[in-house]
């Protein structure tokens, strides 16, 4: 009973850290719609807080495509019937759900602001609706891992390293970026005990990692060196770094105070991540017509409106079943209704399925 105790205690740790630091994605990636789309209604908006996202930038993404990749064993553990039915349910039913409503709200927008409207169909199939790109890949990623996983780990880093290097430069270089920090994940997933232990106890790379970010950016700024890209091979040694730092980061006990609205935000990353973008597209075109104050001072209170929106259909996802079927199709599918509040990106709700 006490091992039990002990174990259940454990995984309860291991989880915590990791939705902390999925959370403080999820916030970067909310704050980066934010900004960018209060600046395209807003001129006079301070350049701060757009250059702000560059400094983010290097990390968001990276970080919850590992995040989503950590939990893939325990997933496959539990045969492919659940696994499949799991991201069919969890991330396809969802995908399709929220393009549908993103499609609505790009006809708005286009008719609102005289622009061309795309093709439902092109979109969901091949390019998916702006923000849920994330969603798209991420579905392609869990089944392609199902298969890749199981071949020894240098083959699946070493591979999916490879097709990134021969696929860089083609109009797939997003998706194959993306791919090596999944397939990561995923290896480490198998030991996920140890690799938290290890970034604990190996303070020195993550300062390594800091100093070696803070030079770059320092030389960035002095215009002495360039990415050369935004999926070149240096972003992604830069994502890596940046990850290793907030990973220890997360793991301090004393950080563990600041850190608790994060994990919320992390065990709710789905549904925020879901919502908050149709916010972004539609709250700024109304504020351009309704605000007439300085741009700067409206900024933070319209980005914690938007952390705020998105929070509460968090709130009303783990709390009504009707909710849910925006984000899940587990009632559809018969599914426990406790296991609605587990689906979230790159979470145990998602790996696990």
């Amino acid at each position: 009973m006490a091992r039990e105790i002990i174990s259940s205690a454990s995984q309860k740790s291991r989880i915590r850290w990791m939705d902390a630091l999925r959370g403080l994605a999820i916030t970067m990636v909310v704050y980066l719609h934010s900004a960018d789309s209060m600046a395209l209604k807003f001129d006079d908006l301070d350049p701060i807080f757009t250059q702000i996202n560059g400094y983010f930038s290097p990390f968001r993404m990276p970080a919850l495509m590992l995040l989503s990749g950590l939990l893939v064993a325990g997933s496959m553990r539990k045969g492919a019937g659940r696994y499949f039915k799991g991201k069919l349910s969890g991330i396809l039913y969802p995908y399709v759900i929220w393009s549908i409503v993103s499609y609505g709200l790009f006809i708005y927008r286009a008719h609102f602001n005289g622009k061309p409207v795309v093709e439902f169909w092109h979109s969901l199939f091949f390019e998916p609706m702006a923000y849920l790109w994330f969603i798209y890949y991420i579905f392609f990623y869990y089944v392609i891992a199902y298969f890749v996983l199981r071949l020894h780990w240098s083959v699946s880093i070493l591979g999916s390293l490879a097709l990134y290097l021969v696929l860089k430069d083609t109009e797939f270089d997003r998706f194959i970026f993306h791919l090596p920090f999944f397939i990561l994940g995923g290896v480490l997933g198998y030991h996920l005990e140890a690799f938290k232990h290890f970034i604990e106890r190996t303070s020195w790379l993550a300062v390594l990692a800091l100093a070696g970010l803070v030079t770059w950016y320092v030389m960035a700024y002095q215009g002495l060196v360039t990415t050369g890209g935004a999926y070149q091979p240096i972003s992604m040694a830069l994502a890596l770094a940046m990850t290793l730092v907030l990973l220890r980061v997360v793991t301090f006990k004393w950080m563990a105070p600041a850190l608790r609205p994060f994990e919320w935000f992390g065990r709710n990353s789905l549904v925020l991540f879901l919502v908050h973008f149709p916010v972004t597209w539609v709250v700024p075109v109304v504020l351009a017509r309704v605000v007439q104050g300085d741009p700067d001072m409206v900024f933070p209170i319209y980005f914690l409106g938007v952390l705020a929106v998105s929070s509460l259909a968090a709130v009303m996802n783990n709390r009504s079943k009707l909710v849910s079927l925006l984000f899940t199709a587990n009632v559809l599918v018969n599914r426990k209704a406790s296991a609605r509040s587990e689906v979230r990106i790159g979470n145990t709700g998602i790996a696990y399925k």
